[in-house]
């Protein structure tokens, strides 16, 4: 770990599966609050794609991201004559992995059609 984190180690009251858990949320969120309504087209799909993961991958922890986003879903709706849209929850799906300690935990977000959200959850905490 370098100083800064075990400098931050103290303003946590967890365990370390907590905060690990935490920063993964962390890491979730940030992907969904800042890239839902980013214009997505045929032309950029695949920059738009790699700007998220590596925007994620820069964070602390994150071992990788991995982004799909689904551009031309079921009922997806362009903005006049232009062939863009603008990004929404139900076009991403990601997995984002992180490592605290000798711990590593996969994350996802995907739209749940059964719930009508995007649900952001943890997948598995292992230890490593």
């Amino acid at each position: 770990m370098v100083e800064a984190e075990l400098e931050a180690e103290k303003y946590f009251d967890c365990t370390d599966k907590e905060r690990i858990a935490f920063e993964l949320g962390i890491k979730l969120g940030a992907l969904f609050h800042q890239f839902i309504g980013t214009p997505v087209s045929s032309n950029n799909i695949d920059v738009l794609k790699e700007a998220m993961e590596k925007t994620i991958e820069s964070q602390a922890f994150v071992i990788s991201a991995n982004i799909d986003i689904y551009p031309h879903g079921s009922d997806t709706k362009r903005s006049g004559p232009f062939d863009y849209t603008t990004l929404r929850e139900d076009m991403i799906e990601a997995e984002v992995t992180v490592k605290y300690k000798g711990l590593r935990a996969v994350g996802r977000m995907k739209y749940i059609d059964e719930i009508d959200y995007p649900l952001m959850f943890v997948e598995k905490i292992e230890e490593i």
